[in-house]
């Protein structure tokens, strides 16, 4: 993976947020203007990685469904501006996660799609091949060779269920508990369940530290390099606020898990969606936006942490 950061502005949201930008208090880099590139002093993440600003909110047919006058001017811009799929991109609220589908359209190995999203987004499409939020993980299996096989974490298993059966049995899916040894799982709460992993006795109750965490984690078994998708609504409201129903992960599982992918398998690519809408009704949205740049800062953090030690 390259150390470059992409992010993909449809909403504006990214306007209020600073976790891309060195000063973290400056509203310098405005998506709104021309897009930062490399070089762009106002906008790189404290010199570690270069960020490229891709302002897609003038372009029309892209709000969950994406046509096919938009899916032109997305692959044209994303070739202007040298955009691959072996970075970190940022692509606005879960509306928008088929630009995962578009970016693996990049990949020329076989590999692995994992996906974190309450939601399986596997929806057949209701009319022509049409690539949406809710159907782009079929779309990508049936538009891409490339892929292997898919694991998605944390999806609705009513939903799951929801999906035909030809659908759903073309994917592996995984509740929470089936990657982290959860002792409210196990012993509802009453009990600490110890789990030992390479040898070392590893307590699966302590959601604080993440690098004692991550020891609970059982990772999906793959022989190919991995591509890592993440939509923020799989983590519980209590800790994130996105534009979707949500599910029950929590923060500190979902970095420990995307730690143990970079731990042990060849990570080739991260996408981070999940943000709130900026005229969401019903929540806080200015406490809403801080919570999605803080995590948003702290996950870059730790990707760029592993791609400093390849």
């Amino acid at each position: 993976m390259k150390k470059k950061v992409s992010i993909f502005n449809f909403t504006n949201v990214y306007n209020k947020e600073s976790f891309y930008r060195d000063d973290k208090s400056s509203i310098s880099c405005d998506i709104e203007k021309e897009p930062c590139v490399d070089d762009s002093d106002s906008c790189e993440t404290g010199n570690r990685a270069g960020v490229e600003m891709v302002d897609f909110s003038a372009v029309s047919g892209t709000n969950c469904m994406c046509d096919d006058g938009a899916m032109s001017q997305i692959r044209s811009e994303i070739r202007q501006h040298g955009i691959g799929a072996d970075e970190i991109h940022f692509i606005d609220n879960g509306n928008y996660h088929y630009m995962s589908a578009i970016m693996l359209e990049q990949v020329k190995e076989p590999f692995s799609l994992v996906v974190f999203d309450h939601h399986p987004d596997m929806q057949p499409p209701m009319f022509g091949d049409i690539l949406s939020c809710g159907g782009w993980v079929l779309y990508a299996l049936e538009n891409n060779p490339n892929i292997r096989d898919v694991h998605i974490i944390g999806a609705d298993r009513k939903l799951i269920d929801e999906l035909p059966d030809d659908v759903r049995e073309r994917a592996h899916f995984y509740d929470v508990y089936d990657v982290i040894c959860r002792r409210d799982y196990y012993f509802n709460g009453s009990d600490v369940h110890e789990k030992r992993v390479d040898g070392e006795s590893a307590s699966c109750n302590d959601y604080d530290d993440i690098d004692d965490l991550k020891k609970c984690v059982i990772l999906p078994e793959t022989q190919f390099p991995v591509y890592i998708s993440v939509d923020k609504d799989v983590v519980t409201p209590d800790e994130i606020t996105t534009n979707w129903d949500q599910g029950e992960m929590r923060v500190s599982e979902l970095l420990a898990t995307i730690d143990r992918f970079f731990d042990e398998k060849k990570v080739i690519g991260v996408d981070i969606c999940g943000e709130c809408a900026p005229e969401q009704e019903g929540i806080n949205v200015d406490e809403a936006i801080a919570g999605n740049d803080a995590f948003n800062g702290e996950i870059l953090e730790r990707v760029l942490d592993h791609l400093d030690t390849v």
